[in-house]
């Protein structure tokens, strides 16, 4: 196992970026918010991204005024899913992409590197369905979990001809205008229409995926997940 630590300025829960060796999934980045000293007198959670995002979206949440009280006693543990870091690159073309069923099994992985016993699972969409697998599997680590659009059921055939769609623009022309209003779509839904800031939530989210998602690496997500 191979460590790197980082920290991120500016912000009040300190976090610390690693790298560690897993079973099945590789070597996988993972970022500590929060103090993991005294894990027994704190709340842990562990968390999993959707497609087309990665841990920047529990990370930015936690630091949000409305999680001030709960910071200061809790850890958050955010899983990045392989090659959905910022400005990864190109995953190997004989990388064995981890099923959603083997990346759940080998989140036991971190928490042992950590030496943390038990966790709050908190994930979104793809992330979520990951954090199911991995309460299945090694349950007696899990205290409960948050899920957010989590689908147990498989998806629909046009669900599926979108996905086939998208999945072939990712890997022929790279991030473009249909794959981002899918994206959009997946992940605010219908009901960003009645948002005030919508226009600034869609800008800065597609910022990012162009900027900072590799887009051949996002297809191996999508097509696992689907």
């Amino acid at each position: 196992m191979s460590e790197q630590d980082d920290t991120f300025p500016g912000q009040e829960v300190e976090t610390q970026h690693l790298e560690v060796e897993t079973n099945k999934c590789g070597k996988i980045h993972i970022y500590v918010q929060g103090d993991l000293t005294n894990v027994e007198k704190k709340a842990i959670f562990l968390t999993v991204h959707d497609i087309g995002s990665n841990h920047s979206t529990f990370q930015d949440f936690v630091e949000h005024p409305c999680m001030s009280e709960i910071k200061p006693r809790s850890v958050f543990i955010h899983i990045d899913v392989p090659g959905q870091e910022d400005h990864a690159n190109d995953l190997p073309s004989d990388f064995q992409f981890p099923t959603i069923q083997q990346m759940g099994e080998d989140l036991v992985c971190v928490l042992d590197h950590l030496k943390v016993k038990l966790v709050v699972g908190f994930g979104e969409g793809a992330g979520a369905n990951i954090l199911v697998r991995f309460a299945l599997a090694h349950p007696s680590r899990v205290l409960g979990l948050v899920l957010i659009h989590c689908v147990s059921t498989g998806v629909g055939v046009m669900e599926y001809f979108k996905d086939k769609f998208m999945n072939w623009k990712l890997s022929n022309v790279g991030m473009n205008p249909a794959t981002e209003q899918f994206l959009v779509l997946h992940k605010f839904g219908a009901q960003l229409e009645n948002v005030e800031n919508k226009e600034t939530l869609i800008q800065d989210y597609t910022e990012k995926l162009k900027k900072k998602i590799n887009a051949k690496n996002l297809r191996r997500y999508v097509e696992n997940h689907t």
